[in-house]
Formats: C-alpha cells, structure tokens, sequence
C-alpha cells in the first residue's frame, strides 16, 4: 500500500490533556487535588534531619523547599501530581478531584480530607487556607512551570509549593512520589507495585529485543474526524517504553502537536505502524477505515485496562508494561505501509 503524508497537527491535537484532564485549575492539562482534616501525614514520625536541622526537599524544577520541621499536613494541587502521591502511600490534609478518575483510579480513602477543587475557579483557596497545610504539591508542566500557576501568588501564600513533573518517564514519576513520601517518615505503600512495574519493563525490554523491527503506535480518538498520535517526546508512558528499546512512531516537531499529531481518517490507514495501541479513551473505532488499517486487519491492536492514563502509579503501569509485553512479542513486523 503506497503511505500517504500525515495531515498538518493541529492545536486541538491533543484535547484529552487540557479536557480530559484539566482539573483543578483550568488552564493546563491534568489538574486537580487537596483537603482537609487529620490524614497519616498529620502523625507522620519525626525523621532524621528533621529537627534542629529542618526540612528540605529538591523537587523536579530543582527548586528547594526549607523548612523548619518536617511537613505534617499536606495538600495536593493536581489530580496527576496527587494520585501518584495517593499511590505511594502519602495522606494529604486536602486534595483535588476534578472528576476526570485520575484520583480515583487509585482508591483513595477520602475520610477527613477536604475537596478544594471547583470546576469554575480552580483551587478553592478559602478551603485550602481552614485545611491549615503546611506544604503544598502541584504538578510541572511540560514547560516546567507550575500547573497552578494562575493562582500560585494566591497559594504561596497559605504554604510553599513543591513540584512533581508528570511529563517524566512514569519510573521517574512515581520515584518522585515515593522520594517526598520517605521524607516525610512515612512508609511506602507501593514497594511491591514496583517490583510488578520493573519485571514489566523487563520483559517489555526482552520482548522488544527480539522483535526489534516493530513499529508501535501509541493513538487516541480526538474526534469523529481525527485520530490522535501521541508524541513520544512528551507522554511519561512513551517516554518510559522509548527507554525500553520500543520503536515508536514519530511526531514532527512544532507548537501544535506538542501532545499529539492529529491524524484525518481517511490517512489513518497509511500510519507506518505495525502494532497500534489504544490509548486515554473509549471505545476502540468502530468505522471502515479503522478496520482497513493494516495493524487492524492483522489482529495488531492492543487496548489496555488500565484505571486512568493520568494515574502515574507503579501498580497502574504494571498493567501496561506486561500486556506490551505479550503483544510485542506475538506480533509481526512489516504489517503496516512504510513510512512516507
């Protein structure tokens, strides 16, 4: 089949990161998280270093947090940040849900904390002020500013603000996570989550190894019209899987497909992919020229259960890492047209 040129990506590209995703705050593309009242963190045991010493923390902008004590009352600013948060075993005094199961997806225990997210104003910051936090988490977008930073000269006020990035490799997400939470004394509620993700991205590596030539396309529905080809410069999970030797299809650079490459219907069924991932929504496509992509047609496409592709957790991309796994190593190369 002679490949045809991918159409020009547009700015609504990727839709999923500030729709789907942007909770909290509104202006960028995944939000959300913080409450109040008496969480794990608020009996954390003290920690070395801790006392006359204080507190300190570097997080991924390289910024460090000083204070006196150690934090014991914490407060999430962003579903994506909070969730892996959540997932590590840390309890926030407030939190973020901007409904978009990015925070649920990690079966949080919500007794004592309060909600501080309103879908009109973002951060709710008369609620995060009665929380009492003295600590605040908020994601790093891909520009390395913070998430919140339309309301952030109003937060830096009621506490200092750390920043995880959600727009590392999920490995370096979720260490992040467990990273603030040793520092705060508590334990970690995920080691064996990790073990899971690391035997994963074993195998995954073993796998892509041995089938090298394989071409992987990680693709969304942005529309009835367009397909969506997520950038693998800028998705935590492609970035992972890069790592691991996986061959994946490239995004041209430029503004307007930061996030993905917007792909028209009728040229989905030239994509140079042997194996398409579905990925961010549901359900798979049911029309004419889904099923004439060659990747379709030979039985090459994979679909993962996972709970959110926001929550960055261990235990969440356990699932993705294995189920790549079996599918890179069942499917055959060369399926799909070659590349334009």
């Amino acid at each position: 089949m002679t490949s045809t040129t991918l159409t020009r990506p547009r700015s609504a590209a990727r839709p999923t990161r500030r729709g789907l995703v942007a909770g909290g705050l509104g202006t960028a593309a995944l939000l959300g998280l913080t409450a109040c009242g008496s969480g794990a963190s608020a009996s954390a045991p003290s920690a070395t270093g801790s006392g006359a010493g204080g507190w300190s923390f570097t997080d991924d902008r390289g910024h460090t947090v000083r204070l006196a004590r150690r934090p014991r009352r914490i407060a999430f600013l962003t579903d994506t940040a909070g969730a892996a948060l959540w997932a590590a075993g840390l309890r926030p005094v407030a939190a973020t849900d901007s409904g978009q199961g990015i925070v649920s997806a990690v079966g949080p225990d919500w007794t004592g904390v309060t909600r501080i997210y309103s879908a009109d104003k973002g951060v709710r910051l008369e609620a995060l002020a009665q929380a009492r936090p003295d600590l605040l988490i908020d994601a790093v977008q891909a520009d390395g500013t913070l998430q919140v930073a339309s309301q952030l000269s109003e937060v830096s006020r009621i506490a200092p603000v750390a920043g995880l990035s959600t727009y590392r490799p999920i490995e370096d997400i979720a260490g992040t996570a467990d990273r603030l939470t040793r520092s705060l004394g508590l334990p970690l509620a995920d080691s064996a989550a990790e073990n899971r993700f690391r035997q994963g991205g074993t195998r995954l590596r073993r796998a892509v190894a041995a089938n090298r030539d394989l071409r992987v396309g990680f693709v969304f529905g942005i529309d009835k019209a367009t397909l969506g080809v997520m950038n693998p410069g800028t998705w935590a999970v492609l970035k992972t899987v890069r790592a691991l030797g996986m061959r994946l299809l490239p995004v041209p650079a430029g503004a307007d497909n930061t996030y993905s490459q917007a792909v028209s219907w009728e040229n989905v069924p030239s994509l140079p992919a042997d194996l398409l991932v579905w990925a961010v929504a549901d359900p798979l496509p049911d029309n004419a020229l889904w099923r004439r992509t060659p990747a379709v047609r030979a039985g090459q496409v994979f679909k993962p259960e996972l709970a959110s592709w926001y929550a960055y957790s261990w235990e969440n991309f356990a699932v993705l890492l294995d189920g790549l796994a079996t599918h890179v190593q069942s499917a055959r190369a060369g399926v799909g047209p070659a590349a334009a």
